[in-house]
């Protein structure tokens, strides 16, 4: 489906409807442009069993770690 959406004088972009209720409103995005077309993934964190099976089998991350590895992979917290 194409849906026409307007570029307001604030630099924002509003999703239709049914595009937007797809997302949440904490979601990020990467956006790109190659000429004059614009791409928008969203990004997701991988799940939490992949960071863990990422720690050492033998030595178990400590808490204060595992945080770090977390707040590492989702990024800086956005600005609201």
């Amino acid at each position: 489906m194409v849906q026409v959406v307007e570029l307001t004088s604030q630099g924002t972009l509003k999703l239709p409807p049914d595009i937007a209720q797809r997302f949440h409103p904490a979601d990020r995005f990467v956006l790109w442009a190659d000429g004059d077309t614009l791409h928008l993934k969203r990004l997701s964190a991988p799940p939490v069993t992949d960071i863990v099976a990422a720690a050492p089998p033998a030595e178990p991350m400590a808490p204060d770690e595992l945080n770090d590895l977390i707040h590492a992979l989702r990024g800086p917290p956005s600005a609201q």
